[in-house]
């Protein structure tokens, strides 16, 4: 994202306080945080890596306000400014009884992790789209950068840990980037947390191109499986703007199509492409009459009208990049947004699920299942959990589950 932006001025009001707060002249702020001045060691090391990167720090929030998040303005070599809100954890590598050797753990807090575990911990974004939210563990001793998703930390968990492993780092060796998934357990206290998670770890000098990577991934809404398929894609370093129509195998006209068109920005582009691939492949079934794409928020994707004259409800989601040891792939089937429980799907609200590849295999393709027929939550049995798995069980055509056991009468 390259966006020419004004000098941010400095500027604070209303601390500690959910509700309208102001950092750096930004209002949309909704909480700030009181941090120790020791934060400043880790504040130093993202200063230093915007200039690694081949840029310049404009302004730096926390000169004038040890508060969180900090508000970074920057300038690349081409003269493009990015301002990035940054909500800035601390990354540390221990020796730790009981724990593996290898590990680094980076806590989510800021100040007394019990007092604000169970209060809204809402992060900013800008609405306009000019500035970028950051999510990120930074450990100056290494030298190293984790970046969270900021549409899964949404509201940030405060007290839980997020661990990686000697491996992740060196994986960064040669380019300065690399891309891991991992699975999240909600736990007791936070359930709907359950699910998949693309991590992105980066040396100091890949800052900027981690900035223009999260641009694009959290103004397309990217999931975890499409977030690893981009975050790959920009391995090694570049100047230019990614080709978003090579990634998406359709062209850009096509694109902005499937953005004017939808229900709503974010979720449209989310899942957008991948429904349009199964638009296309539906409408080449022979067991499909028509299908009819449903853009209501909170709805299956495809009202599907069968040849024989019933109609099933499609769901379609996107496969993770990474499979099972015995190569099994896995989609995570559940609501983006929303909270709770709400999170996951009822077994009635769509008769199939539809997950497409893409991610994991590079080709669109897709994988079908009979919703009655996938994995229940443990906690709810009547609905879905939040992983499910892509075994010999699923189907490659919508017409190999309908026709040799029939749709479900609706």
């Amino acid at each position: 994202m390259q966006n020419r932006v004004p000098v941010p001025s400095a500027g604070l009001r209303s601390r500690d306080a959910v509700g309208v707060a102001e950092l750096a002249g930004r209002v949309y702020v909704p909480k700030l945080y009181n941090v120790d001045g020791d934060r400043r060691a880790v504040v130093s090391f993202l200063e230093s890596s915007v200039r690694d990167s081949g840029g310049r720090v404009v302004y730096s929030s926390f000169s004038d306000h040890q508060v969180a998040p900090i508000y970074l303005g920057a300038e690349d070599s081409h003269g493009a400014r990015f301002g990035m809100l940054i909500y800035p954890f601390t990354t540390t590598k221990r020796t730790t009884k009981n724990r593996p050797a290898d590990e680094h753990r980076a806590q989510i807090r800021f100040g007394d992790p019990v007092k604000a575990r169970n209060e809204q911990n809402v992060i900013g974004r800008d609405v306009a789209g000019v500035d970028v939210t950051l999510v990120l563990a930074v450990d100056p001793e290494n030298e190293f950068i984790v970046g969270f998703d900021p549409l899964i930390y949404e509201d940030l968990p405060m007290g839980i840990s997020v661990y990686y492993r000697d491996k992740h780092v060196m994986a960064a060796d040669q380019h300065g980037w690399a891309v891991w998934e991992r699975k999240k357990a909600g736990g007791t206290r936070r359930p709907s947390w359950e699910g998949l998670e693309t991590l992105v770890g980066f040396r100091s000098h890949r800052l900027l191109d981690y900035v223009r990577f999260e641009a694009r991934a959290t103004g397309l809404g990217l999931n975890p499986g499409l977030r690893a398929t981009l975050a790959t894609s920009l391995m090694e370093p570049t100047s230019t703007p990614h080709d978003l129509e090579s990634l998406f195998g359709v062209d850009a006209a096509t694109i902005l199509d499937i953005v004017e068109n939808n229900f709503r920005l974010g979720v449209a582009v989310r899942g957008g492409v991948a429904e349009h691939h199964l638009e296309v492949a539906l409408a080449k079934d022979p067991s499909v009459e028509m299908a009819t794409p449903i853009d209501a928020d909170g709805q299956p994707d495809f009202d599907v009208l069968l040849t024989d004259g019933r109609t099933i409800l499609v769901e379609c989601k996107t496969a993770s990049q990474k499979a099972y040891a015995n190569g099994d792939f896995k989609v995570e089937a559940q609501k983006t947004r929303d909270s709770g429980a709400g999170r996951k799907y009822m077994f009635d609200q769509f008769e199939v699920l539809a997950a497409c590849l893409f991610s994991a295999t590079g080709i669109w393709e897709f994988r079908f299942r009979w919703a009655r027929d996938l994995t229940p939550w443990t906690e709810d049995p009547t609905r879905m959990a939040a992983i499910q798995r892509i075994d010999s069980s699923w189907v490659s055509s919508l017409s190999d589950l309908v026709e040799p056991e029939g749709a479900p009468s609706t």
